[in-house]
Parts: C-alpha cells; structure tokens; sequence
C-alpha cells in the first residue's frame, strides 16, 4: 500500500518541481536571447552538491559570463535534468560535465590499497588532516566528510568502525582528486565557480582547479539574508575563510581616513544587526531569542557580579573543521574542553560557554534531534561543572547581544564574534589563523602554552585600546558591509518553501518585472570575475564608505 502512495507523491513532486522550472525558463527569456561576444575560454561551474536554488544563482551568473566571452561548463555529480534546463534557462550554449564519468575512470583497487597506507602512517587525526597528495589536500577533506556523516566533535581512530569509514573516505577523496585532475585537464577552465569548495567531492577539484592556474571564485550567503558574497581564490590563499579580507583591500581600509561618525555608523550596524533579528536568520539563529539587561543575564546564568565575565563561543564541532588557517588544537572539540578546563583552574571570573545556536538550525536540516554536542563534550570530560562555569544552550532564549553588555573578554577559534566584539572594546582571543588573526585588534596566542598563559591570567586582561577598536571598527566595516553584495535583480531566498517541496525549500526569484534582464549586480559580479584580477569585490565605495558623506 506505502508503495502505491508514493508513486503520486513522486509524479507530484516531478510536476511542481517541472512547473517551477518553466516559469524560470519563462522569466529569462531576455537573458537566453542576448547576443554573445567570441568565446575567450570557459568557466568551470561546480554544482556537486545539487540543490535548485543554488543551481539558478549559479544559472544568471552563467548567463552573464557568456555575455563577457566565458562559456559555462557546469560539473554536475551525474546526469540531472531538472538542473540542466535551469542551466539552459538562462545560458543556451552551456555544456555539462558528468563527474560519475570522471570517477569511472580512476581504478579503486589501487586507490583503496593508497589509502591504507596513507593511514598506516597516520597516528592521529592532524597526520591526516595535513595529507596531501599531488598538492590535493585529500586528508583534510576526508576528516571534515567524516565529522559531518557521524555528527561528532572527534574521531577516535582506534575505534575499528571509525577507522573504517575514514579509510573509506580517503579513499574517496584520492579517487576524487584523480578525477579531478582528469576533469581539469580536459575542460580547461580559464575561471571555475564554487558554493561549496570544501567538502569531497567539490574540495578536490577547487585543488585541481587552483594547481592548473585557474582563478576560483567562491560565493556565499552573507551574514545579512539579502545579501551574498564572492572571494577570489589563487593557490596562494586557498586557506582563507572567504569572508577574511585581502591583504590588499585591508591595507587600503587602513589608509582611509576614520572618523568619529564612522565609529558611530559600525557600532550602530552591529545593534541593528541583532535587534531586527536579520543577522544570520537564514539558520533561524535569532529566532525566539530576547535581548536581555545586565542584571537579567546576571540572573538567569547566575553569574558574580563581582567578577569579571569571559564567554566562550563555541563553534559547530563537525562543520567546516579543518578548512581554514591553522589551529592550536586538533579540532574544535579539544579546543573546547581544553578551553574549559582552563577555565575551571581560573575561578577568579565568570566563565560562559555559549553553545552555537546553529545547532538547532543544523539539526533541522539533517532531520536529527537536537543534539548539543558541546555539552555532551563537557560532560564526559568534567561530569558536572564548577559554579564559575556556566551553559548556555543553542536554544537559549537570550540573544547574543545580550551578552556585549556583560562580556569582558571573549574567546573562539575563528567565529565571526573575533569581528565584532573587538569593535565594542572587548578583547577577543583567538585559537586559530585564517580569519582575521594578526590584524591589531585580538589576542593570538602562537601555541597552546601561550594560549594557557594567556588564559591564567584573563582575568587581569584590559579592554582595548582606542588605536585596536578603531582597527576592528574598519575591518568590520569592510569585511561585513562593504564585501556583502545587496541582490537587486534576483533573491536567494532561504526560507521560500515553494510549493511546500523539500526541494525548494530555499529557491532563488528574479525582480518581477514584466521583461527582465539581468542588473547592475550580476554584470558588475560578472564583469569582476571574468576581468579583475583582486581578490575580494566590494560595493561600490563611494556611496558605502562613511567618510564619503561630507
């Protein structure tokens, strides 16, 4: 009978999800008719991890770049075809790439036998994250895979079903980088865009794409939902959080000149961004959450008003662990419970663990209970905690800028919190590179015994000084006002929930507008990447910067 039902829900599902289509290939008739110059190369689009939405902001985007003289090549993981007429919506001469073909290619027998001896020679979970091979940085990609699959903080690699499906997974990563190079080597790829650039399969050819020379642009949702952002990647910075400044935007924002009023613009923006709940809403962090005083944080986490107060943001323990920069410790989770047990020898403060509230959002998503994962760290390590130390669960009701008011110093690997709370004169130490580390305005211990240096003795730590705030006032504003692009002519949106389908839960809609063409968004981005040759596009400056007002 279940097997009877699901063939409607299945011939439903294809109808709506073929209706959303035509109305797209409807909505871009104007761009499929342009005229398009001589080619001058291809861009390589990979759409590995295949989602509707993602797939038609990558679409326009294709469609603009024909416009600059690059052809799309689009890397899909197999025939799709829903994708394809998107793709075709938009861009008419685009062609596909199937990476199941590429993978074919590559013989698993010798690969396997690779892997198990890449892992005879790894004792811990940093050997392999540090693996390369051929410049491919397979062992960190098969790591991160494999956190994200269990939903753990750390791998125990003398556990034999661990031990196996990591195996497994380099093993995939070796036979992905392969493929990759195959696929690289026969498209030939002047630019490639991105979404995902790190998780196997996608990871090893942005590896493949940067070793060949080939520019690599990744996009993302900015922190602000009507927003995205865009990083030019070269083999020389593919270890950098995409939303770090280049050093070359970063030293022109420090030879602007800063005023009072800018001051005063970035402070502002920061409480805007919590009090209209806008700020990262995408994952439903502020949802349900309230911004409380002083006196009622103090209360409701019953904290020493006599101590000083440190709050440790946690991040999320199996996303994105071994992407960026270099860390002091193995993964978030031992940073975490190392971080903690410092605090434990510190009782002179108050010492708050902020879960990440992402955990909810996550936990939705992957269609999992809600799983806290840092406290069930903390609990097999420490069982119950000392008084000083205190949780704040991912589904507490007070907002994060709650705590601007009662934090005296924060501490994180490299959560966007290293970013904000410096602006407000709050020291912030660091565990980690990749970000905004060696920037002037946060605390960055070089190994882990400088980090419990600095850890013993926080309590005595000062606020930042007016030269550090101006500093992490200008990096604000030009990684989180200027980098974030505003989407005029098309809207990622991340709560559609089209037609009440999974698969358009998020769905991407053009300006209804009777004809429509693409805006000054999408041909300046094209432009930028077809062109430019700087790593980050901002707005335009003259009418974001502050100063420019006078």
């Amino acid at each position: 009978m279940n097997r009877v039902l699901q063939l409607p829900r299945r011939a439903w599902r294809r109808a709506l999800l073929e209706i959303d289509a035509l109305a797209w290939r409807r909505m871009l008739s104007g761009l499929r008719t342009e005229a398009r110059p001589a080619s001058r190369g291809r861009v390589l689009v990979c759409d590995l991890f295949t989602m509707i939405g993602t797939a038609k902001v990558e679409s326009l985007i294709a469609g603009c770049l024909s416009q600059e003289g690059l052809r799309a090549t689009v890397l899909l993981p197999r025939r799709e075809p829903i994708l394809e007429r998107l793709y075709r919506a938009a861009c008419p001469d685009v062609e596909f790439a199937y990476f199941d073909k590429y993978l074919a290619a590559v013989q698993r027998g010798p690969v396997e036998a690779e892997a198990e001896r890449l892992m005879e020679h790894a004792a811990t979970t940093s050997d392999l994250a540090g693996i390369e091979r051929a410049g491919v940085r397979i062992g960190r990609n098969a790591l991160s895979k494999v956190l994200r699959i269990r939903r753990e903080g750390r791998l125990d690699l003398a556990d034999q079903g661990v031990r196996s499906l990591v195996l497994g997974t380099l093993a995939d990563s070796i036979q992905a980088a392969d493929a990759a190079t195959m696929l690289v080597s026969e498209v030939k790829p002047a630019r490639a865009l991105f979404n995902e650039r790190g998780y196997t399969p996608a990871g090893e050819v942005f590896d493949a794409c940067l070793l060949s020379g080939c520019d690599s642009i990744q996009w993302f949702g900015a922190p602000r939902p009507d927003s995205l952002m865009y990083t030019r990647y070269r083999l020389e910075n593919r270890a950098m959080h995409p939303m770090a400044l280049s050093p070359a935007t970063w030293a022109k924002l420090k030879s602007r000149p800063w005023t009072e009023k800018n001051d005063q613009a970035v402070i502002a923006t920061i409480d805007a961004n919590y009090r209209d709940g806008g700020w990262y809403n995408r994952q439903k962090l502020q949802d349900g959450k309230k911004r409380l005083s002083v006196d009622e944080v103090r209360q409701l986490l019953t904290l020493d008003p006599a101590r000083q107060t440190a709050v440790i943001f946690a991040h999320i323990l199996y996303d994105a662990t071994f992407f960026y920069g270099e860390s002091l410790y193995d993964d978030y989770e031992q940073w975490l419970v190392e971080t903690v047990r410092l605090a434990i020898a510190n009782p002179r403060m108050n010492w708050i663990v902020k879960v990440h509230p992402v955990n909810v959002w996550r936990s939705q998503m992957d269609g999992a209970p809600l799983e806290q994962l840092e406290v069930q760290a903390l609990t097999r390590a420490f069982g119950k905690l000392p008084d000083h130390v205190k949780i704040m669960p991912a589904d507490t009701p007070i907002n994060t800028a709650s705590l601007f008011d009662v934090a005296d110093v924060g501490l994180t690997v490299r959560g966007t919190i290293g970013m904000e709370l410096p602006c407000l004169g709050i020291p912030v130490v660091t565990a980690g590179t990749g970000r905004y580390s060696g920037l002037g305005f946060t605390i960055d211990p070089g190994s882990r015994e400088e980090y419990a240096q600095v850890l013993s003795a926080l309590h005595l730590q000062p606020r930042l000084d007016s030269e550090s705030r101006s500093l992490a006032r200008r990096h604000y504003y030009g990684a989180l006002t200027l980098r974030p692009l505003p989407m005029r002519s098309f809207l990622l949106d991340f709560n559609a929930n089209t037609y009440g389908l999974r698969d358009l839960a998020q769905n991407t809609r053009t300006v209804p507008v009777s004809a429509w063409q693409p805006g000054e968004d999408l041909r300046t981005l094209a432009a930028w990447i077809a062109n430019d040759a700087v790593s980050d596009l901002l707005q335009d400056e003259p009418r974001a910067f502050p100063e420019n007002d006078r």
